[in-house]
């Protein structure tokens, strides 16, 4: 059921938290450069600078930089520039719920059937038990074993934004930078309970270094997507926008290798062999089940890479994911 309330002939507004009411209403430029653009119900964030008031309890205080955002969606911090992971690695492993889900009904099932049927004889579903679990088995590994794209990467310094997408470069000035937040058109996970809402940066085919897009739609690309607490992709906007234009507060660390989950091997390696192996043999299950993004980032092998010229703007090399 959907919280927005329209107070006007072209205005919608989602419900109140922490002090912010966001505003959407259907754009003349989404109209016009969008796909399906007549249908988007969108807050334009940027090239409007739009500042983002939330407002904090005196017990969340330390909440105001805005730092949970750079530890859930941030590659790696550096001197001149910020890499921000797509929504697209943050959601991997929806597949392995999901199979745990159908595979588990289908197994209860299959278990009343054989008990209970008279008519059951081993081997009777063999096949179709195989279908099955190969079937869920090949979406998770599609779902962790897709190629991870690189991120969007903020450089605060040259004051622009890098994007390598679907073999496209895009080199595009902050100020000329198209990032909105849309309610989402179809709330696919949500069960269609509440609203959703898509952080989204919008690429303008002007900005495309190495192909001629002339006459093409703007493309987008999804940072962020949340259920019914809007506030999420408005704090990752603000989160951003304060690092570009260098405001505070702002939470934030230069960081030394890539933010990616692991073992501290130096430490393991000084405890019995027994707490090590206990360690692996644990450690690897519970970050498959509950953060199989990390997963997908310590062990997929296909990854994409930023073209050099992306690294000549930055000022130095980095590949982080």
């Amino acid at each position: 059921m959907s919280s927005l309330r329209k107070i006007g002939p072209n205005h919608w507004t989602a419900p109140e938290i922490m002090g912010f009411i966001p505003n959407f209403h259907q754009t003349e430029n989404a109209r016009r450069n969008y796909p399906f653009g007549h249908f988007l119900k969108e807050e334009p964030l940027q090239p409007n600078n739009k500042i983002i008031n939330l407002k904090y309890d005196d017990k969340d205080k330390d909440l105001e930089g805005l730092g949970e955002f750079f530890q859930h969606f941030s590659a790696g911090g550096h001197k001149n520039f910020l890499d921000m992971r797509l929504y697209s690695i943050n959601a991997r492993g929806g597949w392995i719920y999901l199979a745990m889900f159908w595979g588990g009904l289908y197994a209860i099932i299959m278990y009343l059937l054989r008990t209970l049927s008279p008519h059951y004889k081993p081997g009777d579903f063999f096949w179709f038990d195989v279908a099955i679990i190969s079937f869920l088995g090949i979406g998770i590994i599609i779902d962790l074993f897709r190629p991870l794209p690189t991120p969007v990467r903020f450089h605060k310094k040259n004051q622009e934004v890098y994007i390598w997408h679907k073999r496209v470069l895009y080199r595009i000035p902050w100020n000329e930078c198209e990032i909105s937040v849309v309610v989402a058109q179809s709330n696919i996970g949500y069960g269609h309970l509440w609203d959703g809402y898509d952080l989204v940066i919008w690429l303008n085919p002007k900005h495309a270094v190495n192909k001629d897009l002339s006459g093409k739609k703007h493309r987008r690309l999804k940072l962020d997507s949340v259920g019914k607490k809007h506030v999420a992709a408005y704090g990752y906007w603000e989160y951003v926008r304060r690092y570009m234009m260098d405001e505070k507060p702002l939470w934030y660390e230069i960081s030394e290798r890539p933010r990616v989950a692991g073992f501290n091997h130096k430490i393991i390696n000084t405890r019995s062999k027994l707490h090590r192996t206990l360690v692996y043999i644990l450690g690897v299950p519970c970050i498959f089940l509950f953060k199989p993004h990390q997963f997908s980032l310590w062990f997929n092998p296909f990854r994409h890479k930023w073209p050099d010229q992306v690294h000549e703007w930055s000022g130095e090399r980095c590949n982080w994911l």
